[in-house]
């Protein structure tokens, strides 16, 4: 994520900015530049809570033709798609986003005003174009909403890769699944007299683990839940 730099077009309001280093913050981006921003007073550091340090490290341009030189790929983004005449104004869409820059270098993704947005020149001078999908009817987001959604698409793979590597976040293993059906077999084998009952306990059970996402920690809880039950049930008969 250090590749890339969020760069915020003659913003108007320090509240917004300080939002957008804290969506920052919170996705894991570090790199902010501000064109002809204006004076980064209390609100900003206010809204930015703990992204205070991308606002003090922010880089600040006169222009965008300034800061683009120093990308070497520009992303522009606008809540205007056009119609399908309009060949410049094509975008891509922020899940296709990560793949449309699968190389290396520096990469800026460029958010205009808060009123207008970038301007038909500015978005010429970009690489590509994004848009956020929303209603027709208002399709304008808030300028640090819209980067939040934009860096959350950018970043999901990786943080959800991290969380994958938790037990509880692991998605159900085969020899999981084998042992988590076998308790439940036996569990309604136990319960059932009839054989009918038996099978269609035990085809509905196995359906529902198929459909579901059950992670390899709530198995291991499920299989030690029926394996007690089976356990009980079965040392009670042996009582009788």
């Amino acid at each position: 994520m250090d590749n890339f730099t969020v760069v915020l077009v003659e913003p108007k309001y320090g509240g917004n900015i300080g939002s957008v280093a804290r969506f920052m913050k919170n996705f894991g981006f570090s790199r902010l530049a501000l064109v002809n921003p204006p004076e980064l007073g209390s609100e900003a550091r206010a809204m930015a809570m703990h992204g205070r340090d991308i606002l003090e490290k922010a880089s600040k341009f006169k222009s965008l033709e300034k800061a683009e030189k120093k990308f070497d790929i520009v992303v522009g983004t606008s809540s205007v798609v056009a119609t399908d005449r309009n060949y410049m104004r094509t975008p891509v869409l922020p899940e296709n986003l990560k793949r449309s820059l699968e190389v290396k270098g520096r990469i800026a993704l460029v958010f205009g005003r808060e009123d207008y947005g970038l301007t038909n020149e500015e978005i010429e001078s970009c690489d590509m174009l994004l848009n956020i999908p929303a209603d027709p009817k208002y399709p304008t987001l808030n300028l640090a909403q819209s980067v939040g959604i934009v860096l959350y698409e950018l970043s999901r793979g990786y943080w959800a890769g991290k969380l994958k590597t938790r037990k509880k976040m692991q998605e159900l293993s085969g020899v999981e699944k084998r042992v988590l059906l076998e308790k439940f077999d036996t569990l309604a084998d136990l319960v059932h007299d009839r054989e009918f009952d038996r099978k269609l306990s035990k085809k509905t059970f196995k359906h529902l683990v198929s459909r579901s996402f059950i992670s390899s920690g709530e198995a291991s809880t499920l299989i030690g839940v029926l394996r007690k039950a089976g356990e009980r049930l079965k040392g009670r008969r042996e009582e009788k």
